[in-house]
């Protein structure tokens, strides 16, 4: 059988599983703090000036711990490379202090998606083969220098659904990533720069809704309550996406309950716009067609907001799931599982 690597990289956790056994149940997994807390607790530790460097990744608590060090009064160094992770315009990222420079003396912090030696010592430390696929789930919001990412994600994924509107087509391989998504090539330039493995990239919130697909009785409003973001979707017994819908996960909370089963009535009716959701602080809607749902599922860390049935297991390795299910409708490895095997 393949080996095969995944790992979901969200904004609090990095989620990883390994599908290297026959039982499902016996992969290794792991739950870890995501590679944006790692960065940032280094830049908090570090006693003077840092240097950034490797790869574009994700922001959030890396960019708030630079700033931070920079107000302490040490001096922060980046190449481009990295400093793409705090702003896709260079500019603004000089603006926060960051010092652009390809070379530093100073102590140095490398920036990744994937800490390709720290997964490939686990996986060896453990007695298992290298994986001959991988697998990687980011949140891109897409390179975007003049116009704000959070609209501009949100019309990548129109444009992209709009020419593949089935689930797995939106796990990429190395050819096939959108040249906009920078953050999802250097995440597979994070593994292909130090092996000869097939590596697939996508969304988080793709993954996601592929891994709850694999349970539900479809047609089924399909909803990702994550940490940062809330992604819905509308997928037919074909895996085809009819409707999609992200928000902010902090927005939809402060709204409370009410607001978000609101939200989603009107969402499955087709009565939400893009122009609502951009207007209310989220990244946007888009109808294709409305059809009647046989279910609604949640899943994700804060599945618990919406009155909804809860996807049972482990909500932390639904986008693994997802992954390898995308993988397996597109032929392109062999595993001991059926997609309908592959459940919680």
């Amino acid at each position: 059988m393949d080996i095969l690597f995944t790992l979901d990289v969200g904004s609090t956790t990095q989620d990883f599983v390994l599908f290297a056994e026959k039982n499902l149940r016996n992969c290794p997994k792991a739950v870890l703090p995501s590679p944006t807390r790692i960065v940032a607790s280094k830049i908090e530790k570090a006693n003077g000036d840092v240097f950034l460097y490797g790869y574009t990744m994700g922001g959030g608590a890396s960019t708030r711990a630079v700033k931070k060090h920079i107000e302490k009064g040490f001096k922060v160094f980046a190449t481009k490379r990295s400093a793409l992770t705090f702003a896709d315009n260079l500019e603004r990222v000089k603006e926060m202090g960051v010092i652009i420079t390809e070379n530093s003396d100073a102590f140095k912090i490398r920036t990744a998606d994937v800490d390709f030696e720290f997964f490939s010592n686990l996986i060896e430390s453990i007695c298992y083969p290298q994986p001959q696929y991988y697998a990687i789930a980011v949140q891109d919001h897409g390179f975007s220098p003049y116009e704000s990412n959070r609209i501009f994600r949100f019309k990548m994924f129109r444009r992209i659904i709009e020419r593949e509107k089935y689930l797995e087509r939106l796990l990429f391989s190395e050819k096939e990533i959108p040249i906009e998504f920078n953050r999802m090539f250097d995440a597979m330039k994070s593994v292909k720069d130090f092996c000869e493995a097939e590596v697939f990239v996508t969304d988080t919130s793709f993954a996601a809704i592929s891994g709850m697909a694999n349970s539900s009785k479809l047609p089924a409003l399909l909803i990702n309550f994550g940490n940062s973001h809330t992604t819905a979707a509308v997928v037919d017994k074909d895996w085809e996406i009819k409707s999609i819908v992200e928000h902010h996960t902090t927005v939809l909370r402060e709204k409370g309950r009410e607001y978000i089963l609101w939200f989603f009535e009107k969402f499955l009716r087709g009565e939400i716009s893009n122009e609502y959701v951009v207007s209310d602080n989220g990244h946007g809607c888009y109808v294709r067609e409305v059809i009647d749902v046989k279910n609604v599922l949640s899943t994700g860390p804060n599945a618990g907001f919406g009155e909804y049935e809860e996807l049972k297991g482990d909500p932390m390795i639904v986008g693994n799931l997802g992954m390898a299910s995308m993988l397996l409708r597109r032929g392109i490895l062999d595993l001991p599982f059926t997609t309908e095997s592959l459940t919680l």
